[in-house]
Protein backbone atom coordinates (compact mmCIF):
# COMPACT_ATOMS: atom_id res chain seq x y z
CA UNK A 1 0.00 0.00 0.00
CA UNK A 2 1.14 3.56 -0.67
CA UNK A 3 2.57 6.05 1.85
CA UNK A 4 -0.31 8.74 2.27
CA UNK A 5 2.17 11.20 0.94
CA UNK A 6 2.85 9.45 -2.28
CA UNK A 7 -1.22 11.59 -2.95
CA UNK A 8 0.16 14.59 -1.44
CA UNK A 9 0.14 17.19 -4.18
CA UNK A 10 3.94 18.42 -4.31
CA UNK A 11 3.82 22.20 -4.08
CA UNK A 12 1.51 21.83 -0.74
CA UNK A 13 4.14 19.55 0.89
CA UNK A 14 6.63 22.10 0.35
CA UNK A 15 4.77 24.94 1.32
CA UNK A 16 5.11 27.32 4.43
CA UNK A 17 1.13 28.27 5.76
CA UNK A 18 0.40 31.03 7.05
CA UNK A 19 0.35 30.71 10.99
CA UNK A 20 -2.35 32.20 12.66
CA UNK A 21 -0.95 30.92 15.97
CA UNK A 22 -0.94 34.01 17.47
CA UNK A 23 -4.46 34.52 17.15
CA UNK A 24 -4.87 31.18 19.30
CA UNK A 25 -2.59 32.07 22.05
CA UNK A 26 -4.61 35.66 22.26
CA UNK A 27 -7.80 33.85 22.56
CA UNK A 28 -5.76 31.81 25.03
CA UNK A 29 -4.62 34.69 27.26
CA UNK A 30 -7.51 37.20 27.26
CA UNK A 31 -6.25 39.28 29.87
CA UNK A 32 -3.34 39.90 27.03
CA UNK A 33 -4.23 43.28 25.81
CA UNK A 34 -4.11 41.92 21.71
CA UNK A 35 -2.16 44.67 19.93
CA UNK A 36 -0.35 42.48 17.33
CA UNK A 37 -2.69 41.66 14.37
CA UNK A 38 -4.43 45.14 13.28
CA UNK A 39 -7.69 44.70 14.90
CA UNK A 40 -9.69 47.38 15.73
CA UNK A 41 -10.24 47.81 19.22
CA UNK A 42 -13.50 48.90 19.80
CA UNK A 43 -16.49 47.22 19.64
CA UNK A 44 -19.27 46.78 17.08
CA UNK A 45 -21.61 49.59 17.31
CA UNK A 46 -25.49 48.77 19.11
CA UNK A 47 -26.78 49.39 15.09
CA UNK A 48 -24.50 46.21 13.96
CA UNK A 49 -25.57 44.17 16.47
CA UNK A 50 -29.35 44.82 15.90
CA UNK A 51 -28.85 44.12 12.38
CA UNK A 52 -26.74 40.78 13.31
CA UNK A 53 -29.40 39.90 15.37
CA UNK A 54 -32.23 40.50 12.74
CA UNK A 55 -29.86 38.41 10.28
CA UNK A 56 -29.91 35.27 12.63
CA UNK A 57 -33.31 34.71 12.61
CA UNK A 58 -33.14 33.88 9.11
CA UNK A 59 -29.94 31.55 9.69
CA UNK A 60 -31.89 28.35 8.32
CA UNK A 61 -31.51 30.14 4.90
CA UNK A 62 -28.64 29.67 2.15
CA UNK A 63 -27.21 33.74 1.83
CA UNK A 64 -26.74 34.86 -1.80
CA UNK A 65 -23.95 36.78 -3.87
CA UNK A 66 -24.71 39.76 -1.77
CA UNK A 67 -26.60 41.92 -4.24
CA UNK A 68 -27.53 44.80 -1.94
CA UNK A 69 -24.17 44.63 -0.31
CA UNK A 70 -22.49 44.73 -3.84
CA UNK A 71 -24.33 47.60 -5.01
CA UNK A 72 -23.45 49.65 -1.78
CA UNK A 73 -19.36 49.25 -2.40
CA UNK A 74 -19.82 49.70 -5.75
CA UNK A 75 -21.73 52.82 -5.41
CA UNK A 76 -19.26 54.13 -2.63
CA UNK A 77 -16.12 53.40 -5.39
CA UNK A 78 -18.27 55.35 -8.13
CA UNK A 79 -18.44 51.52 -9.70
CA UNK A 80 -21.39 49.43 -10.00
CA UNK A 81 -22.66 46.14 -8.67
CA UNK A 82 -21.16 44.00 -11.02
CA UNK A 83 -17.31 45.15 -10.11
CA UNK A 84 -17.59 43.83 -6.73
CA UNK A 85 -17.11 40.26 -5.26
CA UNK A 86 -17.07 39.38 -1.81
CA UNK A 87 -14.65 37.31 -0.04
CA UNK A 88 -14.52 35.40 3.18
CA UNK A 89 -12.25 38.39 4.21
CA UNK A 90 -9.71 39.65 2.44
CA UNK A 91 -7.63 36.03 2.88
CA UNK A 92 -10.51 34.33 0.72
CA UNK A 93 -9.75 37.08 -1.83
CA UNK A 94 -6.32 36.62 -2.05
CA UNK A 95 -6.75 32.82 -2.31
CA UNK A 96 -9.41 33.02 -5.13
CA UNK A 97 -7.33 35.47 -6.93
CA UNK A 98 -4.15 33.11 -6.79
CA UNK A 99 -6.21 30.58 -8.13
CA UNK A 100 -7.52 32.47 -10.97
CA UNK A 101 -3.75 33.21 -12.14
CA UNK A 102 -1.57 30.87 -11.12
CA UNK A 103 -0.77 27.44 -12.01
CA UNK A 104 2.42 25.02 -10.44
CA UNK A 105 5.51 26.76 -12.02
CA UNK A 106 4.01 30.63 -13.12
CA UNK A 107 5.78 33.47 -10.81
CA UNK A 108 4.35 36.21 -8.72
CA UNK A 109 6.42 39.59 -8.34
CA UNK A 110 5.94 40.54 -4.43
CA UNK A 111 7.81 43.60 -2.80
CA UNK A 112 8.77 42.58 0.43
CA UNK A 113 8.50 43.23 3.45
CA UNK A 114 4.45 43.04 3.18
CA UNK A 115 1.57 40.99 3.58
CA UNK A 116 2.78 37.35 4.29
CA UNK A 117 -0.42 35.90 3.35
CA UNK A 118 0.55 36.68 -0.45
CA UNK A 119 2.99 34.44 -0.53
CA UNK A 120 1.51 31.73 1.34
CA UNK A 121 -1.21 31.56 -1.04
CA UNK A 122 0.56 31.75 -4.29
CA UNK A 123 2.88 29.31 -2.86
CA UNK A 124 -0.69 26.68 -2.23
CA UNK A 125 -1.40 27.54 -5.91
CA UNK A 126 1.67 25.90 -6.82
CA UNK A 127 3.10 28.95 -8.24
CA UNK A 128 6.77 30.62 -7.38
CA UNK A 129 6.77 34.09 -4.83
CA UNK A 130 9.10 36.29 -6.56
CA UNK A 131 10.24 38.67 -3.34
CA UNK A 132 11.40 42.07 -4.25
CA UNK A 133 13.03 44.10 -1.60
CA UNK A 134 12.19 47.09 -0.49
CA UNK A 135 14.60 50.47 -0.59
CA UNK A 136 16.34 51.07 2.49
CA UNK A 137 13.64 53.33 3.43
CA UNK A 138 10.89 50.69 2.94
CA UNK A 139 9.57 52.30 -0.72
CA UNK A 140 9.10 49.94 -3.54
CA UNK A 141 12.51 49.47 -5.42
CA UNK A 142 10.47 50.27 -9.04
CA UNK A 143 14.12 49.49 -11.17
CA UNK A 144 13.83 45.81 -9.46
CA UNK A 145 10.58 44.95 -9.44
CA UNK A 146 10.49 45.35 -13.43
CA UNK A 147 13.74 43.17 -13.64
CA UNK A 148 11.91 40.37 -11.60
CA UNK A 149 9.13 40.67 -14.32
CA UNK A 150 9.42 37.64 -16.74
CA UNK A 151 7.64 35.59 -19.35
CA UNK A 152 6.46 33.86 -16.32
CA UNK A 153 4.73 36.81 -14.01
CA UNK A 154 1.07 36.25 -13.79
CA UNK A 155 0.37 38.31 -10.64
CA UNK A 156 1.77 41.91 -9.27
CA UNK A 157 1.18 42.11 -5.39
CA UNK A 158 1.20 46.04 -4.14
CA UNK A 159 -0.42 46.80 -0.79
CA UNK A 160 -0.60 50.31 0.06
CA UNK A 161 -0.95 51.57 2.45
CA UNK A 162 1.74 48.96 3.10
CA UNK A 163 1.88 46.13 6.23
CA UNK A 164 3.95 46.24 7.80
CA UNK A 165 5.71 49.63 6.75
CA UNK A 166 2.50 51.95 6.45
CA UNK A 167 3.50 54.11 3.53
CA UNK A 168 1.88 54.60 -0.01
CA UNK A 169 2.89 54.16 -2.98
CA UNK A 170 3.04 57.00 -5.48
CA UNK A 171 0.86 56.52 -8.01
CA UNK A 172 3.16 57.90 -10.72
CA UNK A 173 5.22 54.73 -10.21
CA UNK A 174 1.78 52.76 -9.37
CA UNK A 175 0.59 53.99 -13.38
CA UNK A 176 4.51 52.43 -14.34
CA UNK A 177 3.53 48.98 -12.86
CA UNK A 178 -0.22 49.26 -14.68
CA UNK A 179 1.36 49.63 -18.09
CA UNK A 180 2.73 46.24 -17.98
CA UNK A 181 -0.72 45.01 -18.66
CA UNK A 182 0.35 42.10 -15.72
CA UNK A 183 -2.58 41.67 -13.44
CA UNK A 184 -1.90 43.79 -10.33
CA UNK A 185 -3.25 42.91 -6.79
CA UNK A 186 -3.67 46.36 -5.32
CA UNK A 187 -4.46 45.81 -1.68
CA UNK A 188 -6.34 48.67 -0.09
CA UNK A 189 -6.88 47.26 2.95
CA UNK A 190 -6.06 50.28 5.07
CA UNK A 191 -7.15 52.95 2.59
CA UNK A 192 -10.00 54.07 4.72
CA UNK A 193 -7.70 55.28 7.58
CA UNK A 194 -5.21 57.48 5.52
CA UNK A 195 -4.72 61.01 6.47
CA UNK A 196 -6.40 61.81 3.21
CA UNK A 197 -8.53 59.37 1.83
CA UNK A 198 -7.72 58.47 -1.31
CA UNK A 199 -8.73 55.40 -3.49
CA UNK A 200 -7.20 54.32 -6.62
CA UNK A 201 -9.83 52.38 -7.51
CA UNK A 202 -11.56 54.32 -10.54
CA UNK A 203 -8.06 53.25 -12.28
CA UNK A 204 -9.56 49.78 -13.04
CA UNK A 205 -11.77 51.75 -15.95
CA UNK A 206 -8.64 52.04 -17.71
CA UNK A 207 -6.67 48.86 -16.84
CA UNK A 208 -9.09 46.51 -16.48
CA UNK A 209 -5.84 44.01 -15.29
CA UNK A 210 -6.51 45.88 -12.13
CA UNK A 211 -8.16 44.69 -8.87
CA UNK A 212 -8.41 46.48 -5.70
CA UNK A 213 -8.56 44.64 -2.26
CA UNK A 214 -11.08 46.02 0.50
CA UNK A 215 -11.92 44.83 3.90
CA UNK A 216 -14.26 45.15 6.91
CA UNK A 217 -11.54 44.31 9.19
CA UNK A 218 -10.12 47.08 9.52
CA UNK A 219 -11.55 50.85 9.71
CA UNK A 220 -15.36 48.72 10.12
CA UNK A 221 -13.71 46.85 13.00
CA UNK A 222 -16.02 43.19 12.05
CA UNK A 223 -12.58 41.11 11.53
CA UNK A 224 -14.07 38.31 13.51
CA UNK A 225 -17.12 38.69 10.73
CA UNK A 226 -14.93 37.83 7.89
CA UNK A 227 -16.10 40.21 4.96
CA UNK A 228 -13.58 41.28 2.30
CA UNK A 229 -14.19 42.44 -1.23
CA UNK A 230 -12.70 43.10 -4.45
CA UNK A 231 -13.07 45.68 -7.06
CA UNK A 232 -12.42 44.84 -10.64
CA UNK A 233 -13.44 44.46 -14.41
CA UNK A 234 -16.81 42.84 -14.52
CA UNK A 235 -15.12 40.56 -16.81
CA UNK A 236 -12.79 39.71 -14.28
CA UNK A 237 -15.41 39.24 -11.27
CA UNK A 238 -17.52 36.86 -13.80
CA UNK A 239 -14.06 34.36 -13.55
CA UNK A 240 -13.48 35.38 -10.28
CA UNK A 241 -17.43 34.43 -9.56
CA UNK A 242 -16.17 30.80 -10.98
CA UNK A 243 -12.99 29.94 -9.20
CA UNK A 244 -14.96 31.39 -5.37
CA UNK A 245 -16.95 29.00 -3.17
CA UNK A 246 -20.79 29.86 -3.21
CA UNK A 247 -22.73 31.16 -0.43
CA UNK A 248 -18.62 32.12 0.58
CA UNK A 249 -19.85 34.95 3.21
CA UNK A 250 -22.76 34.03 5.27
CA UNK A 251 -25.92 36.41 5.78
CA UNK A 252 -24.99 37.46 9.14
CA UNK A 253 -21.50 38.82 7.75
CA UNK A 254 -23.18 40.47 5.04
CA UNK A 255 -25.73 42.21 7.78
CA UNK A 256 -22.83 43.38 9.76
CA UNK A 257 -20.84 44.60 6.82
CA UNK A 258 -24.37 46.59 5.49
CA UNK A 259 -24.89 48.04 9.00
CA UNK A 260 -21.36 48.73 9.40
CA UNK A 261 -21.50 50.96 5.72
CA UNK A 262 -24.86 53.06 7.30
CA UNK A 263 -22.99 53.39 10.53
CA UNK A 264 -21.85 56.76 9.60
CA UNK A 265 -20.88 57.76 13.38
CA UNK A 266 -19.13 54.51 14.48
CA UNK A 267 -16.55 54.78 11.20
CA UNK A 268 -15.80 58.13 12.17
CA UNK A 269 -15.63 57.12 16.21
CA UNK A 270 -13.13 53.97 14.89
CA UNK A 271 -11.24 56.18 12.55
CA UNK A 272 -10.30 59.39 15.06
CA UNK A 273 -9.35 56.65 17.56
CA UNK A 274 -7.03 55.20 14.80
CA UNK A 275 -5.36 58.31 13.63
CA UNK A 276 -4.94 60.09 17.04
CA UNK A 277 -3.18 56.64 18.54
CA UNK A 278 -0.76 56.17 15.80
CA UNK A 279 -0.01 59.50 16.46
CA UNK A 280 0.70 59.28 20.21
CA UNK A 281 2.67 56.10 19.82
CA UNK A 282 4.55 57.23 16.95
CA UNK A 283 5.95 60.48 18.91
CA UNK A 284 6.10 58.99 22.12
CA UNK A 285 8.50 56.21 20.30
CA UNK A 286 10.41 58.58 18.98
CA UNK A 287 11.42 60.14 22.01
CA UNK A 288 13.08 56.95 23.13
CA UNK A 289 17.29 57.46 21.98
CA UNK A 290 18.16 54.81 19.28
CA UNK A 291 14.42 54.06 18.75
CA UNK A 292 12.51 54.82 15.46
CA UNK A 293 8.85 54.55 14.59
CA UNK A 294 7.88 54.86 10.50
CA UNK A 295 5.09 57.21 9.84
CA UNK A 296 2.49 55.28 9.04
CA UNK A 297 -1.33 55.26 7.42
CA UNK A 298 -2.51 51.90 8.99
CA UNK A 299 -3.72 51.19 12.15
CA UNK A 300 -0.43 50.02 13.25
CA UNK A 301 3.08 51.65 13.70
CA UNK A 302 6.36 49.99 12.72
CA UNK A 303 9.49 50.31 15.04
CA UNK A 304 12.80 49.83 14.45
CA UNK A 305 14.30 48.76 18.15
CA UNK A 306 17.51 47.67 16.98
CA UNK A 307 19.41 49.59 19.21
CA UNK A 308 18.12 47.24 21.74
CA UNK A 309 20.17 44.50 19.76
CA UNK A 310 17.22 41.99 20.79
CA UNK A 311 15.19 39.28 18.09
CA UNK A 312 11.49 40.84 17.81
CA UNK A 313 10.93 37.25 18.83
CA UNK A 314 12.46 37.61 22.36
CA UNK A 315 11.09 41.44 22.37
CA UNK A 316 7.73 40.01 22.24
CA UNK A 317 7.85 37.38 24.44
CA UNK A 318 9.25 39.90 27.20
CA UNK A 319 6.62 42.28 26.17
CA UNK A 320 3.64 39.69 26.68
CA UNK A 321 5.30 38.61 30.01
CA UNK A 322 3.90 42.29 31.33
CA UNK A 323 0.63 42.23 29.73
CA UNK A 324 0.93 42.81 25.80
CA UNK A 325 1.00 40.85 22.68
CA UNK A 326 2.29 42.66 19.99
CA UNK A 327 4.09 41.26 16.20
CA UNK A 328 7.78 40.62 15.78
CA UNK A 329 8.60 41.29 11.88
CA UNK A 330 11.00 38.22 11.35
CA UNK A 331 7.58 36.62 9.88
CA UNK A 332 7.55 39.33 7.19
CA UNK A 333 11.31 39.32 5.87
CA UNK A 334 12.55 41.70 8.58
CA UNK A 335 14.85 42.19 10.34
CA UNK A 336 15.69 41.14 14.10
CA UNK A 337 14.87 43.95 15.69
CA UNK A 338 11.91 45.18 14.17
CA UNK A 339 8.25 45.02 15.60
CA UNK A 340 4.59 46.17 14.86
CA UNK A 341 1.82 47.54 17.18
CA UNK A 342 -1.32 47.69 16.65
CA UNK A 343 -3.19 50.47 17.60
CA UNK A 344 -5.41 50.42 20.47
CA UNK A 345 -7.36 52.52 22.71
CA UNK A 346 -6.25 55.12 24.39
CA UNK A 347 -5.80 53.71 27.60
CA UNK A 348 -3.87 50.70 25.81
CA UNK A 349 -1.65 52.63 23.84
CA UNK A 350 -0.25 54.76 27.20
CA UNK A 351 -0.04 51.31 28.67
CA UNK A 352 2.11 49.71 25.50
CA UNK A 353 4.31 53.09 25.96
CA UNK A 354 5.09 53.51 29.55
CA UNK A 355 5.36 49.22 29.32
CA UNK A 356 7.60 49.44 26.46
CA UNK A 357 9.78 52.44 27.45
CA UNK A 358 10.54 50.68 30.69
CA UNK A 359 11.77 47.63 29.11
CA UNK A 360 14.39 50.16 27.08
CA UNK A 361 15.09 51.50 30.31
CA UNK A 362 15.90 47.65 31.49
CA UNK A 363 18.16 46.88 28.80
CA UNK A 364 19.44 50.49 27.57
CA UNK A 365 20.42 51.34 30.86
CA UNK A 366 19.48 54.93 30.61
CA UNK A 367 16.70 57.50 31.83
CA UNK A 368 14.38 58.49 28.71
Amino acid sequence: MKSLENFIVPWVKTAEPYSDRHMDIAWENPQIIRMMSNENPLRPSEHILDAIMEAARLGNLYPGSGPHLRQKLGEKASLTADHVVLGNGSTDVINFVAHTFVVPGDEAVIPIPTFPMYEARVKIAGGIAVQVPMTPEFYWDMEAIFKAITLKTKLIFICSPNNPTGNQIEEKDLLRILELGIPTFFDEAYYELENEVVSRALLIEKYPHMMVNRTFSKAFGLAGFRVGYILCDPKLASYFNSVRFPWNVSSIAIAAALAGLEDIEDQEQKRKNVIVGRDYILNEINKIHGLRALPSEGNFVLIDASVLDKDSLEIRDKMSAKGIYIRPMSGHNMAGGFIRVTVGTPEQNRFFIETFREYCREIMGVDF
